[in-house]
């Protein structure tokens, strides 16, 4: 997920000379969008990202204004200009707030002539998020700009305007086929960045590791395995799996690991798993080869239209207690991770996976494992867009009662709760209150 911190907000060009249905200059469709882009501009405010206001301002005598509209701004009484200060303000729903700065560009883009993409760079941020008027001009010579630059792109489609309906889903399809990211204002409200891929961030990683992989390939890994912890260097020497010993059987099975050192001497771990011998055998061969086993079991992060978190208070027999946990569960043989989401959501929850998002199913790159210490079971972790669906049907031994949270009142419900909580849960909803 991309940290708040590392995006920014832009409010494009939403002043009365392009709202105003008086003004030469107006767009048709930007004075319905003003409630969206002041949604969105306290959203943005909300979830911690940096704000800047982007506006165009003319010089009285013209000499700035784009050729192409200096006739309609000549005969329309010099909008945006000091001849009509009322033109060059903002709605006050838009207005900004103390410490926001506001950006003058000389051109259609935020980017041309400023200093912004520099402004941005130092203050580590990565993801733009666009709002504001005209979707072909101003804010889409802005989006593909901020594609050259390596900026992740995400454009507000509500909370964006052209001059007919038609243009604007025009522009925005345009956009979309060139990798810039559209939501929702309502989605960005309740979810933040949730639904925003780090796309360069993704990118440049798969890239280093491509390169690193290359470098190692031929021959060029010993200037980089010098570095502590360096993930694509190669491994240490590693013990050898001599045998699989079974010492019992059951809904969980123990077993000795019967290993040899690098130095010869021989070792044997206790583990245990839920698999039978011939399962846990492949499985163990399986993580020693290429380290990406299927998963054994989701956990599933569900997320409400209005952001809330669902949770569950759970009876745990092997803490003889009621413990705070997120909804999960093992997946079935021939299920599908989707598959097993839907079932694990209405059995324990009664709730469902929404079907007005596509997807609603986002799971992080890789199964995590549960306690390395202990069993190779993994669990996949997914962020889930969930609604209400009917009545929970839980096994008759399972005691689970779910409840929500908002994500405004997370960092006052971990705080305060006392009941035990899983390392995953725990750690899942710290990330989500910050």
């Amino acid at each position: 997920m991309i940290e708040p911190a590392r995006a920014a907000f832009l409010l494009i060009d939403m002043q009365n000379g392009f709202i105003d249905t008086t003004s030469p200059l107006r767009i048709a469709g930007a004075a319905a969008t003003v409630p969206a882009c002041a949604h969105a501009l306290a959203a943005a405010r909300e979830h911690g990202l940096a704000v800047f206001h982007v506006r165009r301002a003319y010089a009285a005598d013209g000499s700035n204004v784009e050729a192409v509209r200096w006739e309609a701004w000549a005969e329309g009484g010099r909008p945006l200009s000091s001849a009509d200060p009322m033109s060059l303000a903002c709605p006050p729903e838009l207005a900004p707030a103390p410490g926001e700065p506001v950006v003058v560009k000389p051109s259609w883009s935020a980017f041309f002539g400023t200093d912004l993409a520099a402004t941005m760079r130092q203050q580590g941020i990565g993801t733009i998020v666009l709002a504001g008027t005209t979707t072909p001009n101003c804010v889409r010579s802005t989006a593909y700009d901020g594609l050259a630059l390596g900026f992740n792109v995400a454009v507000l489609r509500d909370a964006t305007s052209s001059r007919t309906p038609e243009v604007q889903e025009a522009n925005l399809a345009d956009m979309e086929a060139v990798g810039i990211q559209l939501i929702f204002a309502d989605d960005f409200a309740a979810n933040g960045l949730l639904h925003i891929r780090d796309t360069e961030g993704e990118v440049a990683r798969a890239v280093a590791l491509e390169r690193a992989t290359q470098e190692e390939t031929e021959g060029a890994a010993d200037k980089t395995n010098a570095v502590v912890g360096n993930p694509v260097a190669p491994l240490p020497p590693t013990p050898a799996l001599e045998s699989v010993e079974t010492v019992s059987t059951g809904w969980i099975n123990k077993y000795h690991l019967h290993y040899t050192l690098p130095d010869g001497r021989p070792y044997t771990y206790e583990g245990v798993s839920r698999k039978g011998p011939a399962r846990y055998e492949a499985a163990l061969k399986t993580l020693r080869s290429t380290g990406a086993p299927d998963p054994d079991a989701v956990c599933i992060v569900p997320l409400l239209p209005d952001g809330s978190v669902l949770l569950e208070r759970e009876f745990r027999y092997p803490l003889n207690s009621w413990c705070v946990s997120l909804p999960a569960g093992l997946i079935d043989a021939g299920e599908s991770l989707e598959e097993a989401v839907a079932r694990e959501l209405s059995e324990e929850t009664g709730y469902r996976l929404r079907d007005d998002i596509a997807p609603a199913v986002r799971p992080l790159p890789q199964p995590g494992f549960s306690s390395t210490g202990l069993t190779e079971e993994n669990v996949q972790v997914v962020f889930a867009q969930v609604e209400p669906g009917g009545q929970p049907r839980p096994d008759s031994a399972e005691l689970i009662e779910p409840f929500t949270v908002a994500r405004s009142g997370l960092r006052a419900f971990l705080d305060t709760n006392k009941l035990p909580i899983g390392t995953r849960c725990q750690l899942i909803l710290e990330l989500l209150a910050l």
